[in-house]
Formats: structure tokens, C-alpha cells, sequence
């Protein structure tokens, strides 16, 4: 199960959930300007937004694979543990800050809920589990910010989990 299944189940997942504000989800970023990031990422993702609006990007920024009991040369008995950064571009064009603060963290507390109350995001025969264990969900917004117009109050988070895939069987050919 690589990365590619991961970053599949993980998009098909947020496409389904009728997370508040959320319109677009990337599975990887579509935007790659490194200086200021997140300031320029903000106005690319949400230039079409009229009223509150979300852009979620899946970021899959490493892994560790680590076999887990002795199965001989011949199987695999492994733990594979994928970090998760779903990155939020959040807009709110109305110019008040507690409005768009509120908005946000109805975004955040939906997919906060949805990864709990699903932890095998859809596809059981990808995702072994997602949002539990020690790491559990995580969540880190920036300070909220206008943009030009000085009315549009954008604010940028991260939510974070791991998602696990257990691999036991005979090695892949």
C-alpha cells in the first residue's frame, strides 16, 4: 500500500465529508512559489471565494516503515506510519475577523470529528488507522491576516494525524 493509495484514500475521504467552507481539496500542493508561501498559496487558493471558503492541500511530508515481529525473508509483518499535514487556506471576504475565526474553526472542528469518528478514512483496505494512538489529531492555525483589499481576513492551519497501514503477509512481488 504506498503513498499513492494513502494520498487516494486520504482525498476521497475530504472530497466526502461536507466539511463547513471546504470547496476544493488538493491532493498535493498546486502551488509552489517558496517565498512567502503562505501569503501568496492564501491568494492563489482563494482568489474565487466569495463569503467564507476553504481549500484543503494533503501533504505527506515523510514515512517510516519498520517491520514489527521476525516472518522470515519470505513475509512481512510491518508497520508503515504515513504523518499527515492538511494544510487549510481559509478566506472570509465579509472583512470582520471574529466572523471569519468562527467559520475557520468550524472547518477545523468538523475534520477534527471526521477523522475520529472514522479512523479508517473509507478504505479499510488501505488505512489500518488514522487520528489515534499517541499522535492523535493535531491542530496550528497562523495569527488571521487581511490581504490587499484589506477586507479579506485569511488565516492559514494545519491539521495533522497519522495515518497507519499494517502490511503482514508474503513479501510483495
Amino acid at each position: 500500500m504506498p503513498r499513492t493509495q494513502i494520498r487516494a484514500a486520504l482525498t476521497e475521504f475530504f472530497l466526502n465529508q461536507a466539511i463547513p467552507y471546504v470547496g476544493t481539496v488538493y491532493p498535493a500542493r498546486a502551488y509552489l512559489k517558496e517565498q512567502d508561501y503562505e501569503q501568496n498559496a492564501m491568494s492563489f487558493y482563494t482568489q474565487s471565494i466569495n463569503g467564507s471558503g476553504c481549500v484543503l492541500v494533503i501533504n505527506l511530508p515523510k514515512d517510516d516503515r519498520v517491520r514489527e515481529a521476525m516472518s522470515g525473508r519470505g513475509a512481512v509483518n510491518d508497520k508503515w506510519v504515513h504523518p499527515v499535514d492538511l494544510e487549510l487556506f481559509f478566506a472570509n471576504t465579509s472583512g470582520d475577523p471574529v466572523v471569519a475565526q468562527v467559520e475557520y474553526d468550524q472547518s477545523v472542528d468538523a475534520m477534527v470529528i471526521a477523522i475520529r469518528s472514522n479512523p479508517l478514512l473509507g478504505d479499510p483496505q488501505d488505512v489500518w488507522s488514522a487520528g489515534e494512538f499517541e499522535y492523535g489529531v493535531r491542530h496550528r492555525q497562523s495569527q488571521p491576516f487581511t490581504g490587499e483589499d484589506g477586507l479579506t481576513v485569511f488565516i492559514y492551519g494545519v491539521v495533522s494525524c497519522e495515518v497507519w497501514e499494517w502490511i503482514a503477509g508474503p513479501v510483495p512481488q
